[in-house]
């Protein structure tokens, strides 16, 4: 079993790696919104059908609404606890980090959405509501230092 002092800075480091790599991804998604506000102008060609941009309207609400759901699943405490089994703290830490890019990569693909949406209709207020659909799910799935601590610290004594 390992000490607390190499458990807590596993946990400072991968969490330092995590934040930064989700920050890159909500600066990702900043950047296609600034994009798209400016490419739209210049896109003014025949718009998409409606029943396109609607597909991926509903393609973008179930990423939305699945990464919620996928986040529920991945961090029930019955699998948390069984990987500490298995792997030790270090890979629940692991894990911890793996679970929390994936979620931060299916939120992008909603801003990747918005700017294909915006490509094809033109219209650049498209981007903002699939950016600040991105930035609220970004906000609200955001790896939080205190909760991957009391994971850790509940989880650590089996």
């Amino acid at each position: 079993m390992e000490n607390s002092a190499q458990i807590n800075t596993e946990l400072e480091k991968r969490y330092r790696t995590t934040a930064f790599v989700i920050s890159g991804q909500i600066v990702l998604t900043i950047v296609f919104i600034i994009a798209a506000w400016l490419m739209a102008p210049d896109l003014q060609t025949k718009p998409a059908a409606s029943n396109d941009l609607m597909t991926l309207w509903v393609g973008a609400l179930f990423i939305a609404i699945g990464t919620f759901v996928l986040r529920r699943m991945l961090f029930r405490w019955d699998r948390l606890r069984d990987i500490v089994l298995l792997k030790g703290v270090t890979g629940l830490l692991k894990d911890l980090q793996k679970n929390a890019i994936l979620l931060g990569a299916m939120t992008e693909l909603i801003a990747v959405i918005g700017f294909v949406v915006v490509l094809m209709s033109g219209n650049q207020y498209e981007m903002l509501r699939a950016g600040a659909i991105a930035l609220i799910v970004f906000l609200i799935n955001f790896p939080r230092k205190a909760v991957w601590k009391k994971i850790v610290a509940n989880l650590s004594g089996i």
